[in-house]
């Protein structure tokens, strides 16, 4: 029993006299850039999952016959379109995100360019603004490119004719379709635009509320 106590206090001693590894605290530019991120990235996230609803949507309309349509009481039918685009939507979204998570790698370089006036809010927040902007129109670029010829590669794949008629006949042709298509596109990347702005404006907001009450409390400690 003392030989078992002795181990025990021997092994207790050793792991508590052990140096601890100090953990660097982060530092305020990447604690800003993670602030940032938990704005912003939501509004990315939602945006995706809204396109690519509207790009299964689409897809029914050109894969799916009208007379084919599953109803309420027959339920969902798996079709072979679905699981295609399905695989090829994954690979969009998985560019998608490496797209985003290289926006927010890089916001911390927007904080550093102006560290001399780091203070200097108003020029960050419009910097950021500008990121976006770039941002935006690089997703929506790749976003419709892609979709376009995953849509018409699988198309040519199942024989599927883009038809040209006019509106009383009820043949859309794929052109007319995607052009659609393509409007709801960017109805979705303005309100992304427009609440990934409103997100910076409220972060920003935050840190600099923060900071001025930091400013006055240390001021107000020492007179």
């Amino acid at each position: 029993m003392k030989t078992i106590l002795l181990i025990f206090m021997t092994f207790f001693a050793l792991t508590f006299a052990s140096p601890v590894t100090p953990v660097k605290p982060p530092s305020i530019i990447e604690s800003l850039s993670h602030f940032l991120y938990i704005h912003l990235n939501p509004t990315f996230q939602g945006t995706l999952q809204q396109l690519i609803q509207l790009v299964f949507q689409f897809g029914e309309r050109l894969f799916q016959p009208v007379d084919q349509r599953p109803t309420r009481s027959n339920g969902p039918v798996p079709a072979q379109w679905v699981s295609q685009l399905f695989g090829e939507v994954n690979s969009i979204a998985t560019q998608w995100n490496n797209q985003v998570t290289q926006f927010f790698a890089n916001i911390p370089t927007i904080f550093e360019k102006n560290s001399r006036s780091f203070f200097s809010l108003s020029t960050i927040t419009h910097m950021l603004y500008d990121a976006i902007g770039i941002l935006i129109n690089e997703l929506k670029e790749f976003f419709v490119n892609r979709i376009r010829q995953v849509i018409l590669s699988m198309m040519d794949k199942k024989g599927v004719k883009q038809r040209k008629g006019d509106r009383a006949s009820g043949e859309l042709s794929f052109e007319i379709f995607f052009s659609v298509f393509q409007q709801q596109v960017s109805t979705i990347f303005e309100q992304a635009k427009g609440q990934l702005i409103a997100n910076i404006d409220n972060a920003i907001h935050s840190v600099e509320t923060y900071w001025h009450d930091l400013k006055d409390g240390i001021v107000g400690h020492i007179f």
